[in-house]
């Protein structure tokens, strides 16, 4: 948790969802920002441009924005990272959730995306002024397997808000080129760059940020997603403890991927553990956090723009329907079912009532200054609650996934973990975890004492 006193303003910034967006997220919502980021994005809202910008480009983006140059900081080169600096002026405000993307790109053969809101996140598109120049600086990570020698840097904004809610796909329209090639899908080539084909840098690999392609994601996460939820003859205490005598004996679950395949840091790593029985599904997770936080403590609101836990779950023979299950570490939960995927909104979604309980322990303070240890939940998930008559067969496979978003980057997938990675969507479920029912272990294979409490994974 930070250690000095926050000092924010409210800011109405349609913060709505990053790359990897667990669910829809309503444009406006309140965003607080301590003073060190309210001084990040003064320092990239200029009154011009910098007198020695080397890359003038003067590309317009409809009557809204223009790219008035770009610069490009440090040396592109495979395993290493440089930064892209673009320079725009605001013609006309940008009504809605929109996002800037950046790929890094060998046509036809490989694409790193590098989709983002404004400054870091901290200034979207849609708050941007009229009259303003914002400074965009991007970080780019070569992936260390390029087999390219060069790359093409391409750019463009989309609306981000319609995508996330009809899946609809609009972007600002190039009414002028300016020193850059339109390509004919409406993307801005701004730049080749040549790559000098440096090995990464030795002990860099846990901060890469170099996005996976999608066989890549997928054949990572058929590795990771197979789980036996064993049965259990004696149910678990709710009292977010996770001290029962199933939870030592059941395997655990670690969520300590990105969702674009890439390893998650440690001091936010989840671990999760399943159990069932006639009644229920049980589950319990147990997460790092130094500083937990989650503003939002009414039942089904935007859990996802703080610290939680998320569980994605379909049944088999329920025509496609699937269930997201939500805990926060203040104890508010968000339960939903859809139809198909993100069909209906989620606020239809969420007048939905699985029936669960469940509870929480907070290693601190929920909200507060001062340092935390973590969370840990647990929860009981009701067949019935589900639309089943009865508990399922042993053998049955439910496909699922398991999410932890961080508060501290809730728009940004370095903190998002995830069990089984399946790319940008949360709600994709094809090809995400399998969770088969067995029987309870033989006794003796079962711990001869449980432990009061576990320590964090």
């Amino acid at each position: 948790m930070v250690t000095f006193a926050r000092r924010a303003m409210i800011v109405a910034f349609a913060l709505t969802a990053l790359t990897a967006a667990g669910c829809r997220r309503p444009a406006g919502q309140q965003v607080v920002l301590t003073k060190d980021q309210e001084q990040q994005i003064a320092e990239n809202v200029l009154s011009a441009p910098p007198a020695d910008l080397q890359n003038k480009s003067d590309t317009k983006f409809e009557d809204k924005l223009t790219l008035l140059g770009y610069d490009i900081k440090g040396e592109p080169k495979k395993g290493g990272t440089f930064d892209l600096v673009m320079y725009y002026r605001v013609d006309q405000p940008v009504q809605g959730d929109w996002k800037i993307f950046v790929h890094l790109e060998a046509p036809g053969k490989r694409r790193a995306p590098f989709d983002h809101y404004g400054v870091g996140g901290l200034y979207p598109v849609g708050s941007w002024k009229k009259g303003e120049i914002v400074r965009d600086v991007v970080q780019i990570q070569v992936p260390s397997d390029w087999n390219e020698g060069d790359a093409q840097i391409l750019i463009g904004f989309f609306d981000w808000g319609l995508y996330n809610t009809t899946q609809g796909d609009r972007r600002l329209k190039v009414a002028s080129p300016g020193a850059l090639k339109v390509l004919d899908d409406g993307r801005v080539l701004v730049t080749t760059v040549k790559l000098d084909g440096a090995a990464a840098a030795p002990g860099g690999a846990g901060n890469e940020r170099a996005p996976m392609d999608m066989r890549a994601v997928a054949a990572l996460a058929a590795t990771l997603s197979e789980y036996n939820v064993h049965q259990t003859s004696a149910a678990p205490t709710i009292d977010g403890k996770d001290d029962d005598a199933i939870w030592q004996s059941a395997p655990s679950i670690q969520v300590s991927r990105q969702p674009d395949g890439q390893p998650l840091a440690g001091n936010i790593r989840t671990t999760a553990r399943l159990a069932w029985d006639s009644e229920a599904l049980y589950l319990t997770a147990r997460t790092r956090d130094s500083d937990v936080r989650n503003a939002h403590t009414a039942n089904d609101s935007t859990l996802w723009e703080g610290d939680n836990i998320e569980l994605f779950l379909r049944l088999p023979d329920q025509n496609g329907k699937y269930v997201e299950l939500q805990i926060a570490p203040n104890g508010a939960r968000f339960d939903a079912q859809f139809t198909g995927p993100r069909t209906p909104k989620w606020e239809e979604a969420s007048k939905f009532e699985s029936g669960i309980t469940h509870a929480v322990q907070v290693d601190g303070q929920v909200n507060a200054d001062g340092e935390d240890r973590g969370f840990t939940v647990e929860a009981k998930i009701p067949w019935k609650g589900l639309g089943l008559a009865a508990a399922p067969a042993i053998g049955t496979v439910l496909e699922a996934n398991i999410y932890r978003i961080d508060d501290k980057g809730t728009h940004d997938i370095a903190h998002m973990g995830v069990w089984a990675p399946v790319g940008n969507d949360f709600h994709k479920l094809d090809g995400a975890g399998k969770l088969k029912l067995i029987a309870a272990p033989s006794a003796a294979a079962a711990p001869q004492a449980a432990p009061a409490v576990r320590p964090a994974p």
